[in-house]
């Protein structure tokens, strides 16, 4: 693929002393640079300043020295420490006027809600002269300058409304103004059961291969993320160039890539289990419920998940899964023989299309040489067969938790899509 275009590089100022404190985190800037990535635009500098309107004003016109275009978000409200409008006039060289579209927006919200006027909110009318409102039906700050043909957006802070705007003027906007930029696109795949070095070895030739693509590997425990981005003249053209990437890439890690974008592993395994007519049961130990918890984070649920017993107790374990006093005594409580057990007492009480039972260490303490913190045991039982594995994880207590939580899962999603799963048990 050949570009000799480049997408148009801006800058993006968030504003609050809330930002700099760590009070607050910085969601706007990444939602923002996000999405004007994949409109074709990119923000080469970030500026995060405090609430001093002498810091807002350097910070704005060094912005406005190097950027094509500049977003600024942050510091619109009523009270003392917005001081945006303030900073921008005098960036600027301009004065405050009250902006008659803004005075007639707010003045009208406040007599419909009886809400009586103040200066502080009078103040979010003061707008730089030659401002231009961005919203005119609803009271919410936010307004666009075009000083010598640059422009300058000024977002509120809040979130949903920063992101509304974004995407209702602020890109449109940006799309009119610069025809020319290029149009980007990408996708990001969600990986579970390979470390970002076996991924990144996986993908080297399908890198060289498709050496004008973006490939980046992302660390998100216990998953990794494979992010591709592809930049092209068309969307027509980035659309198809993309597909063919992803594609290859789910080729080449096969059954370890469970989902893209948004997906999340209890979701995929929910609409498996719902696809497929199955029902699940749990009996889970170390992870305490974890397991249920993120199966019912899925909005209907219900049709396919029928119980979770946590059996963290030996005595638990005989008395609802009918698991033998003797097997736990010869063996110890988290064993294979003892996960196997559990799973078929709970097979035998539940009458699920499938059933899962967890059991293992989860520390600190009560590890042995033969079996160290982190030991699980994991037995899954269908009408296709029984498989039971044990697993070695890493990490302080709630990581293997997580980790044998999302292993469970991943193996509730092979043991339906995959024939050979129980070939290894």
């Amino acid at each position: 693929m050949t570009n000799e275009r480049t997408s148009i590089l801006g800058e993006l100022i968030t504003i609050g002393d809330e930002l700099l404190s760590g009070r607050t985190v910085n969601n706007n800037a990444a939602h923002m640079g996000h999405h004007l990535r994949l409109a074709g635009f990119q923000i080469r500098w970030t500026t995060v300043v405090g609430d001093r309107e002498e810091d807002i004003v350097a910070a704005l016109q060094r912005a406005m020295e190097r950027a094509p275009f500049v977003l600024v978000t942050g510091g619109l409200g009523p009270t003392e420490d917005d001081r945006t409008n303030a900073a921008v006039a005098s960036a600027l060289g301009t004065p405050l006027r009250r902006d008659p579209e803004s005075w007639e927006v707010i003045n009208s919200h406040l007599k419909k809600h009886n809400i009586p006027m103040t200066r502080g909110i009078a103040k979010m009318a003061e707008l730089p002269e030659g401002a231009r409102r961005i919203d005119l039906t609803r009271p919410r700050a936010g307004y666009y300058m075009n000083p010598a043909d640059k422009p300058l957006f000024f977002l509120p802070g809040v979130p949903e409304e920063m992101a509304d705007m974004l995407k209702t003027f602020v890109l449109p906007t940006l799309k009119k103004r610069f025809p020319e930029q290029i149009t980007i696109r990408s996708q990001v795949l969600r990986v579970f059961g390979l470390r970002e070095s076996e991924i990144a070895e996986r993908l080297a030739e399908l890198e060289e291969k498709y050496s004008t693509v973006g490939f980046g590997y992302f660390p998100h425990f216990p998953e990794n993320r494979v992010s591709l981005t592809v930049q092209s003249t068309t969307a027509t053209s980035a659309d198809a160039i993309l597909e063919e990437v992803v594609e290859a890439v789910v080729q080449e890690l096969g059954l370890y890539v469970y989902g893209r974008g948004d997906d999340r592993l209890e979701m995929v395994v929910g609409r498996s289990l719902m696809d497929n007519g199955r029902t699940l049961a749990l009996a889970e130990s170390c992870t305490g419920g974890l397991i249920a918890h993120l199966i019912t984070n899925a909005p209907g649920s219900s049709a396919y998940f029928d119980r979770s017993l946590v059996a963290y107790s030996d005595a638990a374990k005989t008395s609802q899964l009918l698991v033998s006093p003797d097997l736990i005594a010869q063996h110890g409580a988290v064993s294979a023989q003892v996960a196997e057990a559990m799973v078929r007492g709970l097979k035998r009480e539940s009458k699920p299309n499938i059933a899962l039972a967890v059991t293992g260490l989860a520390g600190p303490t009560g590890g042995t040489p033969q079996k160290p913190v982190g030991t699980v045991f994991l037995a899954l039982l269908s009408d296709k067969g029984l498989r039971t594995e044990r697993f070695q994880f890493g990490g302080e207590r709630e990581k293997i938790k997580l980790a044998a939580a999302y292993t469970a899962l991943d193996w509730l999603r092979r043991a339906i899509i995959d024939e050979s799963f129980f070939d290894a048990g």
